[in-house]
């Protein structure tokens, strides 16, 4: 045989093995059949020894077998493993990274992501809220010619001057803590050490194919690094492998929406000098507006030093390249208003273009055994801060079930809720975060700076005939910028009608609860329900702490023999698999019958917490010190029962116990 036709064959060879739609048992024959070829080849056409044990080495397959598979670790995926670990499910999730990232990203966890760690683990949730700064370095979003010596234009207090970031309808805060800290614990949490062993993260390999058939869904993946096959055997699978999902691509899933609203390059960068220069003006957001630069600095750890800045740039005209860290220390030491003399550190760590998208993936799974989870299932601008945090809370509604589907406690139907209830919170968040988006470009606009007019010169300046060259369309596009940000210049910060009618509209606005981007967004919150989504595909809100089928529980203190518990701690309180709880009021007399009927309701665990008026010593009553259950409640009737899901939400509101089991029968698609 020639090394021509050696060739030819190693790499007919590879191609087949990389069809991510063979039959199991056809690739199997097929990869006996290429080992034994490549003996043939290694005999014939004259390759070294050393060649071939490369190639041996390649061909090995490791085999995992596990209930479910994910695909991706990052706070989706982490979050995910973490939560089927505490319903002892035993989860894999594959990372194509062989080290978890430091650049921050989404940097806001609210407060019903909080609710989620603290049910997951309590020691979690508290360390987050430890390690997290004071709501003074970050309650604030100041719009500034600079950040140093600066004109401050506006400023918005998030809380409006309250002394906490926590409200009476949780027992939890939202905060400001940074992804890549966030991810690092979730991966402590999802067990990493475990993970060669079938549960917890293999980092380093790249998923190449997903297949579905009636048994389950195998994953054909590879060690980056050493060239060495992984087979993972599962029931399903999740794919959570972020915006640009290679998965979701292959699986043919669309994604419908604004492909991109916006292009940016994120400059991580650590200063303690500029931490300190902004000391006694702290904010989680600086929204710059001067001559040289627009962009927003973000404030992700002042004890550190640690920042983002976030400055547009307009492709296909600019090129993301351009942006070497050379330059971008000159665009952030001009945002912050450093001079040249100065003698401030500033060390450029990374610099990452990015686009900002605004879309939700047509379905959130393929087939029966596969599903889609955060940034592969949804894309939004990050105003408002709720693309990690719908990502995590979509495995919180995903986790229960999947545990109770592979442990037998449920019907597979029960997976078929996973969409119809996330995807319309997916499309509302995505239509709020695409709202305060467009909030965001008030102030520009108020500026004299059109959020329009530099795409138009984008647009104007790609239309020149094509023998221009494009050094000279970027000098075009950057003269034109420039003369745009002179409105930012002395015009606007000098004493004239023009500059004090500008600076007086920023300040109203930053006055107005609705004149720019805001943070807190309570319904979007807490408040969401899974009931059928409304006319537009929205997911319904309503007020946090409303008691309804469909909602998140209402928040509510309870003293206990245990202390003091949250209704929402006494629904995750050593729960080890997916477990209803019902909240019985007013059924004293009859309580043991009624224990006796949850009990033996369904395959599903189920409690009875009986809500009483008076101090207790029982372990299974809840005494409502504060009245605030009997408030919820009251307009059911002296007696009431709340039947609440494995994940906190509401599936029935009752009186008579024998529909309220149905109810449970219903919601725990017993099979």
């Amino acid at each position: 045989m020639t090394t021509r036709q050696c060739v030819t064959l190693r790499c007919m060879i590879s191609r087949a093995l990389g069809r991510s739609h063979a039959s199991t048992s056809a690739t199997g024959r097929f990869e006996g059949f290429a080992r034994t070829l490549r003996s043939s080849i290694g005999a014939n056409g004259g390759r070294n020894a050393r060649e071939e044990a490369k190639d041996d080495a390649k061909s090995q397959t490791k085999t995992i077998r596990v209930p479910v598979v994910v695909l991706g670790a990052g706070p989706t995926g982490l979050a995910l493993v973490a939560l089927l670990k505490k319903f002892n499910v035993n989860a894999v999730a594959l990372e194509r990274g062989s080290a978890r990232t430091k650049h921050p990203r989404a940097h806001y966890v609210n407060t019903r992501t909080m609710e989620v760690f603290r049910g997951l683990s309590g020691t979690m949730a508290d360390a987050i809220a430890t390690r997290s700064p004071p709501l003074d370095e970050w309650r604030h979003f100041r719009y500034v010619t600079n950040i140093v010596r600066g004109i401050e234009l506006g400023v918005v207090d998030q809380f409006d001057g309250a002394k906490s970031a926590r409200s009476s309808t949780s027992p939890t805060a939202a905060t400001h803590f940074s992804q890549h800290k966030l991810t690092a614990a979730l991966f402590e949490l999802a067990n990493v050490s475990e993970g060669r062993d079938g549960s917890g993260v293999i980092e380093g390999v790249r998923a190449n194919a997903v297949v579905e058939d009636e048994r389950g869904v195998s994953v054909r993946a590879v060690d980056i690094a050493s060239g060495e096959g992984l087979d993972v055997e599962a029931e399903y699978c999740v794919v959570a492998d972020g915006a640009n999902s290679e998965t979701r691509e292959r699986l043919g899933l669309a994604m419908r929406g604004d492909r991109a609203l916006q292009h940016l390059i994120n400059v991580h960068f650590k200063s303690k000098a500029l931490a300190e220069d902004v000391r006694e003006n702290p904010a989680m957001l600086y929204f710059v507006f001067s001559p040289d630069v627009i962009a927003v600095i973000v404030a992700h750890d002042l004890h550190e030093g640690e920042f983002v800045a976030q400055i547009p740039f307009l492709p296909p005209v600019q090129d993301a390249r351009d942006f070497t860290s050379t330059v971008c220390e000159r665009l952030v030491r001009s945002a912050i208003g450093w001079k040249s003399d100065d003698g401030k550190n500033l060390e450029i760590l990374d610099v990452r273009p990015w686009t900002m998208s605004a879309e939700v993936s047509e379905t959130f799974g393929s087939g029966d055994r596969i599903f889609l989870a955060g940034d592969a299932a949804h894309r939004f601008p990050p105003s408002g801060g709720f693309g990690m945090n719908t990502g995590i809370q979509d495995a919180h509604n995903l986790a229960w079930k999947l545990a109770a589907v592979t442990r037998g406690l449920s019907s597979p139907k029960l997976l078929k809720t996973y969409e119809a209830e996330r995807k319309p919170v997916a499309m509302r968040n995505t239509v709020l975060s695409v709202e305060n988006f467009k909030g965001v470009l008030k102030i520009p606009n108020a500026l004299g700076l059109p959020s329009f007019a530099a795409d138009a010169l984008r647009d104007a300046v790609s239309s020149l005939p094509s023998v221009i060259p494009g050094s000279i369309r970027k000098s075009i596009l950057d003269a034109g910028l420039a003369f745009g940000r002179a409105q930012c210049g002395t015009l606007l910060t000098a004493d004239n009608p023009i500059g004090s009618a500008r600076r007086a509209a920023v300040r109203r606005m930053c006055e107005d609860p609705g004149g720019t981007l805001r943070l807190q967004f309570p319904k979007e919150d807490v408040g969401f329900s899974y009931e059928p989504a409304d006319e537009k595909g929205l997911a319904r809100l309503y007020t946090p702490g409303t008691l309804r089928v469909g909602v998140r529980v209402p928040h509510a203190w309870m003293q206990t023999t245990r202390g003091v518990m949250s209704t929402l701690d006494l629904v995750d309180e050593n729960m080890t698999e997916p477990r209803f709880t019902v909240f019985a009021r007013g059924f004293g007399g009859s309580a043991d019958d009624l224990d006796g009927l949850v009990s033996s309701a369904c395959n599903f665990l189920a409690q009875v917490v009986h809500v009483v008026d008076t101090p207790t010593e029982l372990p299974s009553e809840a005494f409502d010190a504060h009245g605030v259950w009997y408030s919820k409640t009251q307009s059911v009737g002296q007696q009431s029962l709340v039947l609440v899901r494995p994940d906190g939400h509401v599936a029935s509101i009752e009186i008579d116990p024998q529909k309220m089991i149905a109810a449970l029968r219903s919601a725990a698609f017993a099979s």
